[in-house]
């Protein structure tokens, strides 16, 4: 997805001539390099010096420009947390903030660089924005989208390769989700990369003749009430799976849609109330119950409670 993201970047950056990057010393890996060549002149390099990265985002933004502050989520959520919410978010800044690898996919960085918090950190900021794309071509209209909206938005971009879900003319729109297979037994809601695990686990259920509805919500903030409550008044039950921590994040937002207008059988997958330690990607997610076999496994829990065995 990285190569996506510098490649949007760059076109972004011919369209709007007051689009400026900025760098926390990770252009390589963030893939920033692609729009320093492009445009050397609006490109700046502030070090390892995040909240400074964000101090100047915020002045760039008061003086017109659109910045694209560039880290990873993890020092986003953590290190920068108080420009981000004072600097930035308190006077409602045009900035557009990419967190670079985030979740469990970091891997072999350990817990100091696995941002399992963002979203929820994000999302919890007034007047912050947040999504999650599911592949290239949702982070693309994601990244659109995010130019022409006023006031700050935080996306991921994940260091991952996605199987494509969407077609090259997909449009995204803030607080709008899909509903990228109908079904009527149990809805399965997914963000980010979780998406296309959730699709794999609708297959798993589809083999024992259960119907899953998977609904990708790419916007989290705002978040679609209306897609949520309609997917689960008619299946009665669902599941959340997010790359991330289960406290106060995607899957959190679900369930205050659905407390709040349509109580039901809900469980959420992600990473419960712990640090994520390094190893293998596939390893983390069997280890964090994250498969799609364990979305599938959830599934039939909150379908045998809504029928009361």
């Amino acid at each position: 997805m990285r190569d996506a993201f510098a490649s949007a970047l760059v076109e972004l950056g011919h369209e709007y001539k007051n689009l400026i990057v900025l760098d926390a010393d990770l252009n390589t890996s963030s893939k920033t390099v692609a729009f320093k060549k492009a445009f050397p002149d609006r490109f700046i390099q502030v070090g390892i010096a995040e909240q400074n990265l964000f101090g100047i985002a915020a002045g760039l933004a008061l003086s017109g420009f659109i910045p694209f502050p560039s880290t990873f989520s993890a020092f986003v959520a953590r290190r920068a947390l108080d420009q981000i919410g004072i600097s930035i978010c308190y006077p409602k800044l045009d900035v557009k903030i990419p967190g670079s690898y985030p979740g469990v996919p970091t891997s072999r960085a350990g817990a100091s660089h696995n941002s399992i918090e963002d979203l929820a950190v994000m999302r919890a900021m007034p007047n912050m924005r947040v999504a999650d794309p599911g592949d290239n071509n949702d982070l693309r209209a994601i990244m659109r989208a995010a130019v022409v909206t006023p006031g700050p938005v935080y996306f991921r971009v994940t260091r991952l390769t996605l199987p494509d879900i969407f077609g090259a003319d997909h449009r995204f729109e803030w607080g709008q989700g899909v509903v990228l297979r109908p079904g009527r037994d149990v809805t399965l809601f997914g963000t980010g990369m979780m998406t296309s695990l959730c699709l794999r686990a609708a297959d798993l259920l589809a083999a024992e003749s259960i119907r899953a509805e998977v609904v990708h919500l790419a916007s989290i903030k705002p978040i679609d009430c209306d897609l949520i409550v309609r997917s689960v008044t008619k299946t009665g039950c669902a599941i959340t799976a997010e790359n991330a921590t289960v406290i106060g994040g995607f899957g959190s937002a679900v369930a205050q849609v659905l407390g709040e207008h349509c109580p039901a059988p809900l469980k959420s997958i992600g990473v419960r109330d712990r640090w994520v330690n390094s190893g293998g990607i596939d390893e983390l997610f069997t280890h964090h119950g994250m498969q799609p076999e364990d979305i599938a496994a959830a599934a039939r829990d909150v379908i045998r409670a809504k029928g009361g065995g």
